[in-house]
């Protein structure tokens, strides 16, 4: 079968040639016949191409132009959208710091304002403020009242409380009950005045200024002198005249009533007082003596060293030792005994001064070791003070517990009381020491002086005596 295909296409062949046609131009020319009709179909495929590509070019543009308007209206819708948000966020920050002053004003400042204006609250504003704290107290407690009630409540407190405060810095006069300071309730007449209020028995018998604690029959009365008093008695009777000022609102009289006496002050101070105020005695004592021993010391003239020396030289022992026996103490003796042994060796006129120098010394500072122990003691002394007292504080601390700082603070100022005593004991006793020490040695130094120079001058003497001779 293979083989019959060669043979059929050279008898085709073979037909072509006797019939005068090559079977290559009949398939060129059938060639190109269909590519004439491919041609055709292509150039008609263009043009319908062409006729339908128009229409869908201006379709396509449309569409572009409208896709292009949609996606500005998609970013305009974004934009707005984003610009929604922020200021949805800023408001919402906004509403919160709002709803935070908010819960701040109404936990807060109005539960301390209105603690605040109920203790300070004087007799004269309680019967007109009194009520209406109590009505907002109690619907405070109502759990159906809204929050927004709440606050409207509280500020309406507010504004109350200050149209009371402002009729009352024109002066308002009451009737009512005060502690006088005996201990009993009075019955007298309360005059306000802005934040000062005042009280005047209705006898005269005692008026001053009322400390409010809380309540009309917490009011304590710190009376004034009698004339400062009737003054205030006639405010309260006939609704005029002068009132005393006190600008600190009763602090000075709290301060003023704080201040002991000096015995007081030393009471509180406990046992170790004692030997504080005893070192005290002693040291004063010496210190009053030693002044006056050793400022009352006086140095003899320059000259007389030499007028002494002139005298031995002459001769004239006696009228030296004379001098010399003129002479302030303790001079004169190192100078009595130098004139008594002038005719012996300078060695031992030099020992005979110095001995009277070493004997004069211990007597210029004796006792002057009390004023220093004293320095040194009594700060020891009052610091064992305080330690003390600060236990004793602990101490009670332990059974009254700690929750009151008061006593803590009174107990603690006590303790402090004998540190205080000690140093003022300390530094008096330190610089007087320091004082007569530093005298004691410039009054040596002064005999050294006067020993060198009698030394000197009774040498140059027997010098010139030697050479004489």
């Amino acid at each position: 079968m293979k083989n019959i295909f060669p043979w059929i296409f050279a008898l085709t062949f073979f037909a072509s040639i006797v019939s005068g046609q090559t079977p290559f131009d009949s398939l060129v020319a059938e060639r190109e016949a269909k590519l004439e009709e491919s041609l055709q179909n292509l150039r008609e495929l263009r043009e319908q191409i062409q006729q339908e590509r128009s229409p869908l070019v201006r379709e396509l543009n449309a569409l572009d132009s409208r896709a292009e308007e949609l996606a500005d209206k998609v970013r305009q819708a974004r934009r707005l959208r984003d610009s929604e948000a922020m200021e949805l966020e800023a408001l919402r920050t906004q509403v919160e710091a709002r709803q935070r002053e908010v819960d701040y004003v109404q936990k807060t400042l109005l539960p301390g304002f209105v603690a605040n204006l109920d203790a300070s609250m004087s007799p004269i504003e309680r019967p007109r403020l009194g009520e209406t704290m109590r009505n907002y107290n109690l619907f405070l407690e109502n759990t159906d009242a809204s929050d927004l009630d709440k606050l409207k409540r509280g500020l309406a407190l507010i504004a109350n409380s200050f149209q009371t405060a402002e009729e009352l810095i024109g002066g308002q006069i009451a009737e009512g009950e005060a502690l006088a300071p005996n201990g009993r309730i009075r019955q007298g007449t309360f005059v306000q005045t802005g934040p000062l209020v005042y009280f005047a028995e209705h006898s005269g018998e005692f008026a001053g200024l009322v400390d409010i604690a809380g309540s009309s029959l917490d009011a304590y009365v710190q009376p004034f002198q009698k004339d400062v008093g009737s003054a205030i008695f006639e405010v309260a009777r006939t609704g005029e005249g002068t009132l005393p000022v006190d600008p600190t609102l009763g602090k000075a009289f709290a301060v003023e009533q704080t201040r002991d006496t000096i015995s007081e002050h030393l009471i509180k101070g406990g046992v170790w007082v004692v030997p504080i105020l005893l070192f005290a005695l002693a040291a004063t004592l010496v210190a009053i003596t030693k002044s006056v021993q050793i400022f009352s010391i006086r140095h003899p003239r320059p000259t007389v060293i030499h007028e002494i020396v002139s005298l031995l030289k002459n001769g004239g022992a006696e009228e030296a030792r004379k001098l010399a026996e003129a002479q302030p103490q303790p001079t004169r003796d190192m100078l009595v005994a130098a004139v008594d042994h002038a005719e012996k060796s300078t060695d031992m006129v030099e020992e005979v001064m110095y001995e009277t120098m070493l004997t004069t010394h211990p007597k210029l500072e004796r006792f002057l070791n009390v004023i220093a122990v004293t320095a040194a003691a009594a700060p020891l002394l009052g610091l064992l003070g305080t330690v003390t007292g600060i236990i004793k504080t602990f101490r009670l601390m332990t059974v009254f517990g700690a929750g009151d700082p008061t006593p803590l603070i009174s107990g603690i100022s006590e303790a402090l009381i004998t540190t205080e005593l000690g140093l003022i004991l300390a530094i008096p006793a330190l610089v007087l020491h320091a004082i007569l020490a530093r005298k004691v040695a410039g009054i040596m130094a002064q005999m050294e002086k006067v020993a060198v120079s009698f030394v000197n001058a009774l040498s140059r003497r027997r010098g010139t005596e030697s050479v004489a001779s």
